[in-house]
């Protein structure tokens, strides 16, 4: 049996989107992306109609590449997913491809997801002058020709202290992890799930 998305809901729990399921544990197998453990892709959902399948970058914190199936449509979306009390993390990821059926979902879903597994994240953690901890932290993505921010972690602060700036480039299909790292919350992820 397939590591892709055992943890979470259990797949049997969404009968109407078997196929879907498996054709994208059927790619993460074929393209093994370095970025991406197994174990911390998930399903999750709201009844049995909707179900979300996340997968997430190891050292990203929570950034993840989400499929979202309702009975109306399938999109395929990234997303911060830190918390899944409700699903409004998901529901306000930006959209990169979407269906309107499940077959045409299935159809289209290689090269799109094959796509996205290479696409390039700016990983950026700005500090308060010598902070070892970053005080925001934030991935954008070339959605389109329009830079998509996704905010990870941020501290408000009015006071203008010196800052720094790393910016780092990765990808859930790169070799190399990002040098600062910030694991996935995936035990309370999978208690809420």
């Amino acid at each position: 049996m397939s590591e892709f998305f055992s943890a979470g809901v259990a797949a049997e729990f969404f009968p109407r989107w078997q196929a879907l399921v498996g054709a994208a544990r059927e790619i993460l197998e074929r393209r093994s992306p370095a970025m991406v453990d197994p174990a911390e892709t998930f399903i999750t959902g709201e009844g049995k109609e909707i179900c979300m399948l996340v997968i997430p970058h190891r050292w990203l914190g929570g950034v993840s590449l989400v499929i979202v199936a309702r009975p109306e449509w399938i999109d395929l979306r990234w997303a911060v997913v830190t918390d899944l009390r409700d699903h409004d993390q998901i529901d306000l990821g930006k959209v990169v491809d979407g269906w309107a059926s499940l077959d045409a979902a299935v159809q289209a879903l290689d090269p799109v997801v094959v796509q996205e597994l290479s696409r390039f994240i700016q990983w950026s953690c700005v500090y308060r002058g010598e902070a070892a901890r970053p005080r925001r932290i934030r991935a954008s993505l070339d959605l389109n020709g329009q830079l998509s921010r996704l905010d990870v972690v941020s501290e408000f602060s009015l006071w203008p202290w010196p800052r720094r700036e790393v910016v780092e480039r990765t990808s859930l299909s790169s070799t190399n992890p990002p040098a600062f790292r910030l694991p996935v919350p995936i035990g309370r992820l999978l208690k809420q799930a």
